[in-house]
């Protein structure tokens, strides 16, 4: 399936305390029935690339409620597919 834009928030800006030059953001969303193998392949975001910056964290709820992953963005290029890693479980 695709992303579903009104299923993303933002939930906070994330200020480093000394100060970092630049601001990262963190996110909900919730992929519905997709599942986190899905929400993670490249291209899943593009239709929100204006939105996210490399270093975003996302919370991620996915295959209706059953999975909860942290991903942060890996690339968001003006062209191209934005990508994004799961954090590993262990």
């Amino acid at each position: 399936m695709a992303l579903n834009k009104t299923q993303l928030s933002k939930i906070s800006n994330m200020n480093a305390v000394a100060g970092a030059a630049t601001t990262k953001q963190l996110w909900h969303y919730n992929a519905g029935a997709d599942s986190v193998a899905t929400a993670v392949a490249a291209g899943y975001f593009n239709d929100v690339r204006g939105f996210l910056k490399v270093g975003d964290v996302i919370h991620l709820i996915a295959a209706a409620n059953a999975a909860f992953r942290v991903l942060t963005v890996t690339a968001v290029p003006a062209t191209g597919n934005v990508t994004v890693s799961a954090a590993a479980f262990s």
